[in-house]
């Protein structure tokens, strides 16, 4: 997985989730875009609020074939990915 973020001035987090070329059947690309909004949407670290608009972040999620199979597996990745980007 390879996350990329960029701030915005909407005062709330984006996230849009694309499964690489070859990801698999269109299930499968369904499935793990699903998942990975459930989890961001789950996110203790999402910014709301017109007070927040320094802090909002879009997220691009660029998932690989054959790195995520498992719901805890994208869970745990996703949620390292979040914290080291709201780190910065």
């Amino acid at each position: 997985m390879r996350l990329i973020s960029l701030r915005n001035n909407l005062g709330y987090d984006r996230i849009i989730v694309i499964p690489a070329k070859h990801f698999g059947r269109a299930v499968d690309r369904n499935q793990v875009r699903r998942r990975a909004k459930e989890v961001f949407r789950n996110y203790e670290g999402r910014h709301y609020g017109p007070d927040c608009k320094d802090k909002s972040k879009d997220y691009v999620l660029v998932v690989y074939p054959g790195k995520v199979s498992d719901y805890s597996l994208l869970e745990s990745g996703l949620i390292k990915l979040l914290d080291r980007s709201n780190q910065k």
